[in-house]
């Protein structure tokens, strides 16, 4: 299977910049005891509406890749599926764009 390059920077700039937008947009935030954190049954539907739902692989790959970054802590099940993603500060510079990553692409607001 072929991947899209571009696409999988556009994935992983629309999960960190749902992020962003749930921590600093919203009121209340999906997950009101940590505004950073949202759920992945949360995040899939927001990726969902975003016309950018990924596989379930392509979701994991995309998480490992920020979390590798560190824009994102993630939290796993046993099977290897995120189960919460939670924004660091480091990710938020990146939404800002204090930062630059050749390797996310974000989309336009």
């Amino acid at each position: 299977m072929l991947r899209d390059p571009s696409r999988q920077r556009l994935v992983r700039g629309t999960i960190i910049q749902a992020l962003y937008i749930n921590a600093m947009g919203t009121d209340p935030p999906v997950h009101v005891q940590d505004p950073y954190a949202m759920p992945r049954g949360v995040l899939v539907r927001v990726l969902e509406l975003s016309h950018v739902l990924p596989a379930r692989a392509e979701l994991n790959a995309a998480i490992r890749y920020l979390e590798a970054k560190g824009y994102l802590r993630a939290e796993w099940d046993e099977e290897g599926d995120v189960q919460m993603v939670r924004l660091t500060e480091k990710g938020i510079d990146l939404v800002e764009g204090s930062i630059q990553d050749p390797g996310v692409l974000l989309p336009r607001r």
